[in-house]
């Protein structure tokens, strides 16, 4: 839960996050640190210092875990054995390992399109996890060719997992559920922001 707190701020992203759990042991610490402790990490300044200090309340993340365990919903965390983010919607599994990431325009020609699907169809017959970012173009072409092939596929997001963007790709996103996962590091309902998808290719 306090991690949830955490994630919950507004402008700690990961490399913050673990910039402060790496300082101050872990996330309910972090939560009790004084304004001065948390200058003293490298990139929190008083703004941030002060959001920290305003989601001490466990309501909100109390919320949001609610609302997660409803809609199935759960949530690796860093160090557990099966860890890959923090939210996941389907399923993650040790076949997942053998994966290959299948990413591209969003602008892309016909031809482009047409050829990401049947590599991802080849691919996830011989047992290969596709993995891309659910996006227009490449991306929906390459979950959509694991798909045809019954094979497993994995869709990071930029988003929350109640914001599916693009808003056309939700029932491709129900798909993947149902054959592999959603997976986002963002709170439930994180609307698109252009700087949260480089953030997100990492």
């Amino acid at each position: 839960l306090d991690l949830l707190r955490l994630n919950l701020v507004p402008g700690i992203g990961p490399r913050m996050r673990q910039a402060l759990l790496d300082r101050f042991g872990d996330a309910g610490e972090v939560l009790k640190a004084r304004s001065h402790d948390l200058r003293q990490v490298p990139g929190i300044g008083p703004k941030l210092a002060m959001a920290i200090l305003d989601h001490r309340n466990p309501e909100p993340a109390e919320r949001e875990l609610a609302r997660c365990r409803q809609l199935g919903i759960r949530f690796y965390l860093r160090g557990a054995e099966d860890y890959p983010k923090l939210y996941c919607q389907g399923s993650v599994e040790p076949r997942d390992e053998l994966s290959l990431g299948i990413v591209g325009s969003r602008q892309c020609t016909a031809y482009g399109m047409r050829t990401a699907e049947k590599l991802a169809i080849t691919l996830a017959m011989a047992g290969v996890t596709i993995v891309s970012g659910l996006a227009r173009g490449i991306d929906g072409a390459a979950h959509r060719g694991a798909l045809k092939a019954g094979g497993r596929t994995l869709a990071v997001l930029a988003t929350g997992l109640s914001s599916i963007y693009p808003p056309e790709h939700l029932p491709l996103s129900k798909q993947v559920v149902e054959n592999g996962g959603l997976i986002t590091e963002m709170p439930l309902d994180q609307k698109p922001l252009a700087g949260l998808f480089p953030q997100r290719n990492r």
